[in-house]
């Protein structure tokens, strides 16, 4: 067993791990108590989740209301990261942004150019329920003029609410899946299980990959991601039809640790 002791930065996933979901934000009682001793004892805690359709600051306020305290410089989202990555590339590029607002404002917060007007340079897609055709099709029409395709997270579809009708929607992976087959140009992109994501959230924070773990309810993305970024990781066994499904393809997806319940943690530590 590894020394969990020893690990000075706890990295979460949101959904299905700490909380319900995003719009059912309902928190889970074993997650509320290894938060709190984990407070306690004083280590660095953070967020990292695939949400693209909410910003960071949105997803800050969905846990600290949920009754999981942390700074909101410590709450890293897909969108946030796909906003960086613009930004170190060409800081002011010009970016059709499809998303339900979230992604949006990560990319403004970050100083770039989010237009509906040519020409663009990137095109970033997020889930979003309320998409229409002119937007799909725009996006295609710049892809093919030389924009460069980015996928915020990689989910095929996920369950939610939408103008109040609980349903499973197609994700960004998707609507991207769209994109890609009418320009034969392939996306970037960018969350877990992507190793790149895990790896910066632990560098901005200050840490290494062996003082860190990543904790989250998904194989193919939390596992394979904190795996491949060298992290201890932890599966907590959640309810299985509320996990989203990523491509891993041959990724390991073996956890260090895996627990029925987050409060099998505390005896380790």
């Amino acid at each position: 067993m590894m020394d969990l002791r020893a690990k000075k930065l706890w990295i979460f996933d949101v959904d299905n791990t700490l909380i319900w979901d995003v719009e059912h934000p309902t928190p889970f009682d074993d997650a509320l108590k290894l938060w709190h001793i984990l407070r306690k004892k004083g280590v660095s805690l953070a967020i990292l989740t695939n949400v693209g359709r909410l910003s960071s600051r949105q997803v800050h306020q969905v846990v600290e209301m949920a009754g999981f305290p942390i700074s909101k410089d410590h709450v890293f989202t897909a969108g946030a990261a796909a906003a960086a990555y613009v930004f170190n590339r060409q800081p002011g590029a010009r970016c059709f942004v499809i998303g339900e607002g979230g992604a949006q404002e990560d990319f403004v917060s970050r100083g770039l150019d989010v237009t509906n007007n040519p020409p663009i340079d990137y095109v970033a897609v997020a889930a979003d329920r309320g998409m229409t055709f002119q937007e799909l099709n725009f996006a295609t029409k710049m892809v093919k003029h030389g924009a460069k395709l980015i996928c915020i997270s990689g989910s095929r579809d996920y369950p939610g609410i939408y103008l109040g009708h609980e349903d499973v929607y197609i994700g960004e992976r998707s609507i991207v899946a769209a994109i890609e087959d009418a320009t034969g140009v392939n996306p970037v992109v960018i969350g877990k299980p992507l190793p790149e994501i895990v790896l910066e959230t632990v560098k901005i924070l200050s840490f290494d990959v062996a003082q860190s773990v990543i904790i989250g309810d998904n194989p193919h993305s939390d596992v394979a991601g904190g795996n491949a970024a060298g992290l201890t990781t932890i599966l907590v066994q959640r309810d299985h039809d509320n996990i989203i499904d990523f491509e891993s393809g041959d990724m390991d997806t073996a956890p260090s640790l895996s627990v029925e319940s987050l409060e099998e943690i505390i005896k380790y530590l």
